[in-house]
């Protein structure tokens, strides 16, 4: 019973969104307002006096009400430099610039939708790459909810490692400290779970976004950058370690996908091309270069790996690592304003349009956010029961469990590295009862819990709120779900056979 108590309001949330259609704007107060009154009730210690969850209640919707506006920040910065590239024009000449690499549709998807938020996820982590991606991808032409699907999609795998190895660093601390296992442990063990990962992913892209019939003619595209992908995430994860496995990841991959489109010519259905704009608009209408056009994303793909390997992480963290990724993106939308021309009067005209957007999104995040505070806290426990009733149930089925525990945490948290250091020492404890290794199933924790940024309902609505379709989020969830299952899955059968049977003595 305990279990289903603590499980309800993640229950009411996902069948408010996706069963009834509703936008999380309205379901996100509803199960907030939920899960206090649970908090008071069910979930409140007989040793708890009322005024001690008051003051839990506040401080959590206090502390729900900051972060989500950190979030917010992001979703604006990342939306007002959209709407500053489309105002300028630019955003067309970015499409013919892509289109010079391939004119190919579904291979565009691929690159700025797996590839990109790999190397954005290494740069800065903190749900950039899925708020700069999917409005670029809107830019480019992509309906939004593919857009968005595919941006969640695409971030499903380096959250493991994070901006800078983070998630798997920090993460994964306790059981270095345990001396049971190291960073470079950790990932090279993680890294052979996700190189199957980012192998499917393309497909299921196309699946998502075209159908069935997305797959003519680009099956060898597809198994080449499925194939590339794996074995840099492999080899980077093994060989070099866990700070540069993303980013480093992400450039390989897009400078392999550029040369295979160069050397080996897709030949691409009519209705997946890239037509190009009217020419009769285009004439005289051309304002910008390709490299002029693409300089506002250059400078913000460039700055966010240099202020994240240069400034120390104690700086970067003052006021909460999100800010310094917040502060980075405005800024370089600040400079993609005076780079495209865009005058005074147009900067504030288009951050005002935006500002209207994402405002209304602070009540669904620091909703959710709240939600997610109230049932990790120590006083209301529900998240570790829902942890502990999956370990206990498991048995030798517990490297599966693992990788479900690690998902179930960061659609919970919205992050990967909380989702690992809660239950780090749980997974330590039970391995050691089992008498299975440890680091292997870390990794499927560690897995798990990035994949879960995937339909983390958090990270659905950031999405939406930067290509502006918020209330549309069950339709998204819809999309994401099939996915996270597929991928899910995947990586609970590697698990089980990488501690079973594979690497049983791994780093033992």
């Amino acid at each position: 019973m305990d279990f289903v108590m603590a499980l309800s309001p993640l229950v009411l949330i996902l069948v408010g969104i996706v069963v009834l259609k509703k936008p999380a704007m309205k379901v996100a107060p509803i199960g907030l307002v939920y899960i206090i009154i649970l908090a008071f009730t069910y979930f409140s210690p007989g040793d708890v006096v009322f005024k001690d969850t008051v003051t839990m209640i506040d401080g959590l919707l206090w502390k729900g009400i900051k972060e989500g506006s950190k979030i917010v920040m992001l979703v604006f910065s990342s939306f007002l430099l959209l709407n500053l590239m489309q105002r300028s024009g630019a955003m067309k000449q970015v499409q013919n610039t892509l289109a010079n690499v391939t004119n190919d549709r579904r291979a565009q998807l691929i690159i700025v939708g797996l590839m990109v938020p790999i190397f954005l996820e290494g740069a800065a982590g903190a749900g950039s790459p899925a708020a700069i991606a999917a409005p670029f991808l809107v830019g480019l032409g992509f309906n939004p909810i593919v857009a968005i699907v595919v941006a969640l999609i695409g971030d499903a795998t380096p959250c493991s490692w994070g901006g800078a190895g983070l998630t798997t660093i920090t993460g994964g601390a306790y059981l270095v400290d345990q001396g049971v296992s190291t960073a470079a442990l950790n990932s090279a063990m993680v890294g052979r779970i996700h190189m199957f990962g980012v192998f499917v992913i393309p497909f299921l892209i196309v699946m998502i976004a075209f159908g069935k019939k997305g797959f003519k003619g680009i099956i060898p595209y597809l198994l080449f950058s499925g194939i590339s992908t794996g074995c840099i995430m492999f080899a980077i994860s093994n060989f070099v370690g866990p700070e540069v496995t993303s980013l480093g990841t992400g450039l390989l991959s897009i400078i392999c996908s550029i040369i295979f489109l160069k050397v080996v010519k897709i030949k691409t259905p009519e209705e997946f091309q890239y037509k190009g704009e009217n020419k009769g608009e285009n004439a005289g209408e051309r304002r910008f270069s390709s490299f002029h056009a693409l300089s506002p994303y250059l400078v913000l793909v460039s700055a966010l790996p240099i202020v994240r390997y240069t400034v120390p992480f104690s700086i970067l963290t003052t006021f909460g690592y999100i800010v310094w990724v917040d502060v980075v993106v405005f800024l370089c939308a600040c400079i993609g304003c005076v780079i495209l021309g865009v005058s005074l009067e147009g900067f504030f005209d288009t951050m005002g349009q935006t500002i209207r957007r994402v405002v209304p999104v602070l009540v669904t995040m620091g909703s959710l956010l709240t939600v997610s505070y109230i049932m990790q806290n120590s006083q209301t426990g529900m998240i570790q029961i829902i942890a502990t009733t999956i370990a206990d149930a498991a048995g030798p089925l517990y490297p599966a469990a693992a990788v479900a525990i690690g998902a179930a945490g960061s659609f919970i948290t919205g992050t990967g590295v909380g989702s690992n250091i809660m239950f780090a020492p749980m997974h330590l404890n039970a391995t050691n009862m089992l008498g299975l290794n440890p680091i292997t199933v870390f990794a499927g924790q560690n897995a798990g819990g990035s994949l879960g940024n995937l339909i983390c309902p958090n990270n659905v609505v950031a999405a939406c709120a930067t290509v502006g379709v918020i209330g549309r989020e069950g339709e998204v969830l819809k999309r994401t779900l099939a996915a996270f299952a597929v991928i899910l899955t995947i990586y609970m059968i590697l698990c089980m056979v990488y501690t079973h049977i594979l690497f049983t003595g791994f780093g033992l």
